[in-house]
C-alpha cells in the first residue's frame, strides 16, 4: 500500500514497507524553500511564503495503489518567475536498489541503473521507477501533464562531511522564467506495482490517457531513402527505386524522400538540384507507383544559404545578446548533406509571420500529395526561453512546440502519419503516430553508427510503443553489398526491429536484393494489429536481450547475445507465459522444419541447471537449442551477434511461418 507521511516543520515520505523516498521538502531554483511558517494536517502542507502561499496536497487513487501530489499557490502578492520549482527536493532513497531512467527523446538514455553505484546524477524525463531486484515491486512517478512545461527527475549520491552517504531524489519542472507557469503546475503522480514492467506499462497507459495519444494509424511500412543513397536521392533514382519495388511486389505503405532534396534547409517547396522539376512529380511518381508519398523536412532548420534566411533572418532565435543560435555549423568536408551552408539556424515559430509561412509549406507539402511527414531535428526549438530572445518570450519551448505540433496536425489531416525524429518525446504525445527512439544505424557492428543505441533504446521503450505512438527503432539495413554486418548480425537486428512491435523500414534497393533478403522482408512485415512485447530481461535478469508476445495462435519468444562472449540462457516458459508443455519450433529461413524433438541436455548441470526439467525428454544431443514439448524450461546458447526466434503453439505447425504475425 502506497501512503504519505507529513512532518510538522512541512517535510514529508511517500512510499511503501519496502522502498521510497522520506525527508523531502520543496525547492525553487535549486535552493530549498524558506517559509515564514508551516501549517500542516492529513493531507495538504501550507508553507507561507514571503510571496504567497504555498500548497502541497496528497490524494490517494487506484484503492491506494497510486498517490497525487499537486502545487498551488495563493494570495501571491507579487509576481513570481521562478525557473524551476521542485515539489520534490533532497528526497532520500530508501528500499530500492535499481532505477530506471528515461531519456528525454530520441536516442535516451534509458534503461536500468543501479543506485548505490551511481557515482554521479542520473537524470529521468517524464516519468521515473524505482524497483528491487530482491524484493518484488516497484514505485513509479510520472507528471500529470507534458504540455506546458518540462518533467524532470534526478537521483544523486549526497554525502556530508560526517555521514553515510546516500542517495537522494529530486522531482520538478522547468518553468524557464515564464510568468504565471508557476500558477498551473502539473500533478506529480506516484504509482505501487508488482514487477518494473506492470509499472512501466501501467504508468504509459495513465500518461497517453491525460496528454490524450493518437493511437489511429496502423503499424507503418515504409520505404525511407536515407540510409542507402542518403542526400543522394534524384528524380531518376526515385523512378529507378520505386520500379523496383513493383516488380518484387513489396507492399509498402509510404515511399519517404529524406533529406537532401533542398539544397539549403528552410527551402522545402524551392526545386532543389537533384529534383530540378518538383517536389510535385516525386509525389506524383510514388503515388502512380501505388504508394502513399512521404516527405523528411526539419521544420526549425534554416541554413544560411537559404532564400528564407536572406529574406527574414528576423524570424530567427537569437542569443540574450541578440546574435543568431546557431545549432550546426558544417565547416570542413564532408558539407552536411552535401549543402553550401557553414550555419544552421533555427526558426522562431513563436513569431507569427514564422509559423504562416510553415504553415504555407505543410499546406503545399499536403496538397501536394504527401502524407507521411517526418519532422526531424524537433530537438532544436527546446531552447530555455530564460536563454534565448524569442518574439514571445511569455511562453516555454514546451508551448512552442506544441503551437508548432497543432499547426501542423492541423494542415495535414487526421488521414496522414506523422513521425517525430530527433524529438523530445512528452511534447509530442497525442500529435505523432510514430517516434524514432535511437539513434542512426549504420551498416556495421561497432564504432559510429552501431547498433548499440538501438539495442539499448529498443528494450527500455518499449513500454511505450503503440501506447504513445508507434516505436521507430531505425532502419533495417536487408542487403548484402556494401555493408560491414555479418549475414547473422543483419538477421538479428531485423528480427528485433520487427519483433518489438513497432514501425518497420528499409532504404535498401530492392531490386537489387536476393531472394533471402526479400524472404526476410516479408517475414517481418508488420500487420493490421499492434503488439507490444514484454522486456523481462530489462531488469538484468538475464543475460540475453529477451522479447516476448503473448498472441491469439500461440506465443512467440527471441533471444539476442549482443556481446561479444558465447552465451548459455535459460528461460522459465511457465513463468514467461503463464504456460507450459507447448509445442516449440525455432524459425529458420527454410520452410522445411528442423527443430522439432532435440534437445540441449549436456552441460545443464555445470551451468547450475540441475534438477531443472528440458523442455523436450532427457536426451543428449549436440542441437544448440533446446525445442519440442513436455517440460516449462527452455535453453538457448547463443555466439556473439546470435538470435533465436520461437514459436510456441499448442499443436505442431506444419511448416515454417511465412509472417511473424501470421502463422
Amino acid at each position: 500500500m502506497l501512503k504519505h507521511i507529513i512532518y510538522p516543520d512541512g517535510r514529508f515520505s511517500i512510499g511503501t514497507e519496502r522502498f521510497g523516498l522520506r525527508d523531502a521538502y520543496p525547492a525553487a531554483d535549486g535552493k530549498q524553500i524558506s517559509p515564514e511558517s508551516v501549517s500542516v494536517d492529513k493531507n495538504s502542507i501550507c508553507y507561507r511564503m514571503p510571496y504567497g502561499k504555498l500548497f502541497l496536497r496528497f490524494s490517494d487513487f487506484r484503492d491506494g495503489k497510486g498517490l497525487r501530489l499537486s502545487v498551488r499557490l495563493q494570495d501571491v502578492n507579487q509576481a513570481v518567475e521562478f525557473h524551476d520549482f521542485e515539489p520534490i527536493a533532497g528526497a532520500e532513497l530508501y528500499g530500492a536498489d535499481m532505477l530506471f531512467q528515461q531519456g528525454f527523446g530520441m536516442a535516451g538514455p534509458s534503461g536500468c541503473l543501479p543506485i548505490q553505484e551511481l557515482s554521479g546524477r542520473a537524470e529521468s524525463f517524464g516519468l521515473l521507477s524505482l524497483f528491487s531486484q530482491e524484493r518484488a515491486g516497484s514505485l513509479s512517478i510520472c507528471a500529470s501533464d507534458y504540455r506546458h512545461v518540462t518533467a524532470g527527475f534526478l537521483v544523486a549520491p549526497d554525502q556530508g562531511l560526517f555521514m553515510e552517504k546516500k542517495v537522494v531524489l529530486s522531482a520538478g519542472f522547468n518553468l524557464e522564467g515564464v510568468p504565471g507557469e508557476m500558477e498551473c503546475l502539473p500533478e506529480l503522480i506516484f504509482l505501487e506495482s508488482t514487477t518494473l514492467q506492470e509499472g512501466l506499462d501501467e504508468t504509459a497507459e495513465l500518461i497517453a490517457g491525460e496528454m490524450e495519444a493518437r493511437q489511429v494509424m496502423p503499424p507503418a511500412f515504409h520505404w525511407c531513402s536515407w540510409y542507402y543513397l542518403y542526400q543522394n536521392l534524384t528524380q531518376g533514382l526515385l523512378e529507378e527505386y520505386v520500379r523496383g519495388m513493383r516488380q518484387k511486389e513489396v507492399p509498402f505503405q509510404y515511399v519517404q524522400i529524406d533529406a537532401g532534396y533542398a539544397d539549403s534547409p528552410g527551402d522545402w517547396l524551392i526545386p532543389g538540384s537533384r529534383f530540378p522539376e518538383g517536389l510535385e512529380k516525386a509525389s506524383r511518381t510514388i503515388r502512380d507507383a501505388g504508394y502513399e508519398p512521404g516527405i523528411w523536412i526539419a521544420p526549425f532548420m534554416v541554413g544560411e544559404e537559404s532564400e528564407l534566411y536572406k529574406a527574414h533572418p528576423d524570424w530567427l532565435l537569437r542569443g540574450t545578446d541578440g546574435s543568431l543560435v546557431s545549432e550546426l555549423n558544417s565547416f570542413v568536408e564532408p558539407k552536411v548533406w552535401g549543402n553550401r551552408d557553414s550555419h544552421y539556424y533555427i526558426l522562431d515559430t513563436s513569431n507569427p509571420e514564422a509559423m504562416a509561412y510553415l504553415r504555407k509549406v505543410f499546406t503545399t507539402l499536403r496538397g501536394w500529395g504527401f502524407r507521411l511527414f517526418k519532422t526531424d531535428f524537433m530537438l532544436w526549438n527546446m531552447k530555455d526561453t530564460s536563454k534565448v530572445r524569442r518574439f514571445d518570450n511569455t511562453r516555454t519551448s514546451v508551448e512552442i512546440l506544441r503551437d508548432t505540433l497543432d499547426m501542423i496536425r492541423e494542415v495535414i489531416g487526421e488521414d496522414s502519419y506523422l513521425l517525430g525524429c530527433i524529438a523530445p518525446f512528452m511534447p509530442f504525445i497525442g500529435y505523432a503516430d510514430g517516434m524514432r527512439i535511437a539513434g542512426d544505424v549504420g551498416a556495421q557492428w561497432t564504432g559510429a553508427f552501431s547498433p548499440e543505441n538501438m539495442l539499448r533504446e529498443v528494450s527500455a521503450d518499449t513500454y511505450f510503443n503503440q501506447v504513445f505512438w508507434q516505436n521507430d527503432p531505425d532502419s533495417v539495413l536487408l542487403r548484402n553489398f556494401d555493408t560491414q554486418l555479418r549475414e547473422q548480425e543483419i538477421r538479428s537486428l531485423a528480427l528485433l526491429q520487427a519483433i518489438s512491435g513497432g514501425i518497420v523500414t528499409t532504404s535498401d534497393p530492392l531490386h537489387r536484393l536476393g531472394e533471402k533478403s526479400l524472404k526476410l522482408l516479408s517475414f517481418i512485415r508488420p500487420d493490421k494489429e499492434k503488439h507490444r512485447p514484454d522486456v523481462p530481461g530489462l531488469d538484468g535478469t538475464y543475460q540475453t536481450l529477451i522479447m516476448a508476445h503473448r498472441l491469439k495462435q500461440g506465443n512467440l519468444l527471441y533471444l539476442l547475445n549482443a556481446t561479444e562472449k558465447d552465451i548459455l540462457e535459460q528461460v522459465d516458459l511457465s513463468e514467461l507465459f503463464g504456460k507450459s508443455g507447448q509445442f516449440c519450433l525455432e524459425y529458420e529461413e527454410s520452410e522445411s522444419i528442423s527443430k522439432y524433438g532435440t534437445c540441449l541436455a549436456d552441460g545443464l548441470a555445470d551451468a547450475g541447471n540441475a534438477g531443472k526439467t528440458p523442455v523436450y525428454g532427457a536426451d543428449r544431443c549436440s542441437a544448440r537449442h533446446i525445442a519440442g514439448r513436455s517440460g516449462d524450461w527452455i535453453f538457448v546458447s547463443l555466439k556473439p551477434h546470435e538470435c533465436a526466434l520461437f514459436f510456441l503453439t499448442d499443436q505442431r505447425l506444419r511448416e515454417q511461418p511465412g509472417n511473424l504475425w501470421k502463422w
